[in-house]
């Protein structure tokens, strides 16, 4: 009974997670069809354009490699520049891990590959109203796995696509990553803190990104905002 009764709360759980990231997977959509467009028109297969959604998982990194492949440029800088640009994450599993202190490491793995920043937003907010010391991973495996089937199927049907639409950004569809992006920022300025950390770490971003070459801007940003933080807490402890 006690068994059951387990099994019935982590399925909740997981079909919480999937009801509440539902907002974000319909703001993935146009992100993966323009992606699948975009990846055909450089040449590359369905297979590939759906293998490359299935193994790497991150949108923005994504984009950054078919512009790179469509420039000729080697896989080794590809890697890199994808690793630059998602070292945000490492901040993200550090702001998570007290809730999954006592998770085994093959959940730890799982959640990891799954993350993005909608599905961080949505669990973190949901663990932070909740008011618990720790949270259930099945709730995170939902957002994960929603996310996951969206963003693989939007890819693979603007593969599908391919030259039929010339420029896919024409249509607005460029429009779905700051749209998706401004609806997870805004729910978390909750203080004043946090509003001067958003507000410094976009100036940063945006004065970095036309004075340095590449995708530096999101670390040289990422970096001023968790430091700036860092030191506002520190402030508000004292």
């Amino acid at each position: 009974m006690e068994l059951k009764s387990m099994v019935s709360r982590e399925r909740e759980e997981f079909l919480l997670g999937i009801k509440k990231t539902i907002p974000f997977m319909i703001g993935v959509m146009p992100f993966g069809l323009a992606y699948g467009i975009m990846a055909s028109q450089a040449h590359l297969s369905v297979l590939e354009t759906t293998l490359m959604s299935m193994i790497v998982f991150a949108g923005s990194a994504q984009f950054m490699a078919i512009g790179m492949i469509s420039e000729g440029v080697g896989f080794t800088y590809i890697v890199i520049s994808t690793l630059l640009i998602n070292l945000r994450h490492l901040l993200m599993g550090l702001s998570l891990s007290p809730y999954f202190k006592n998770l085994k490491l093959r959940w730890l793995y799982l959640l990891s590959f799954g993350m993005t920043d909608e599905g961080y937003a949505c669990t973190i907010s949901y663990y932070q109203d909740k008011g618990v010391d720790e949270g259930n991973p099945y709730f995170m495996l939902g957002s994960e796995v929603g996310l996951y089937i969206f963003w693989m199927g939007s890819s693979i049907i603007g593969a599908l696509l391919g030259h039929s639409i010339k420029d896919p950004l024409s249509w607005g569809l460029d429009f779905a990553m700051p749209a998706t992006f401004l609806s997870i920022i805004i729910p978390q300025i909750k203080s004043f803190n946090m509003f001067t950390v958003f507000l410094v770490s976009g100036i940063c971003a945006v004065g970095a990104y036309f004075f340095i070459p590449g995708k530096w801007y999101i670390i040289v940003a990422t970096i001023i905002g968790a430091s700036l933080g860092t030191i506002l807490e520190m402030k508000d402890d004292e």
